[in-house]
């Protein structure tokens, strides 16, 4: 872990989200996009797929293939807490 994140780490609110998985239908080269939720708020960006998403390159399921998002929580609270970026953080 980065210093930057281990200085923060009493900083940090200890319930902040950090990342998710859901069916989203993605495939290589998905990465860094985003993840809205049914009021169109985003939520989080997809950044990997577990091992059984790479069969939904070719027939999509959603029995076991997921993707895996880091949550929008953990991008605002490190903008504020790790990275001292307040003015992104709020806007």
């Amino acid at each position: 872990m980065p210093e930057s994140w281990k200085n923060a780490k009493d900083k940090m609110p200890g319930d902040t989200r950090m990342k998710f998985v859901c069916t989203a239908d993605i495939i290589g080269g998905n990465s860094g996009s985003p993840i809205a939720n049914k009021d169109l708020e985003l939520v989080g960006l997809i950044f990997d797929g577990n091992i059984q998403s790479l069969t939904v390159d070719y027939v999509y399921t959603d029995k076991q293939g997921r993707a895996v998002s880091v949550h929008s929580n953990v991008i605002r609270d490190s903008l504020r807490y790790v990275y001292d970026a307040q003015f992104l953080a709020d806007n």
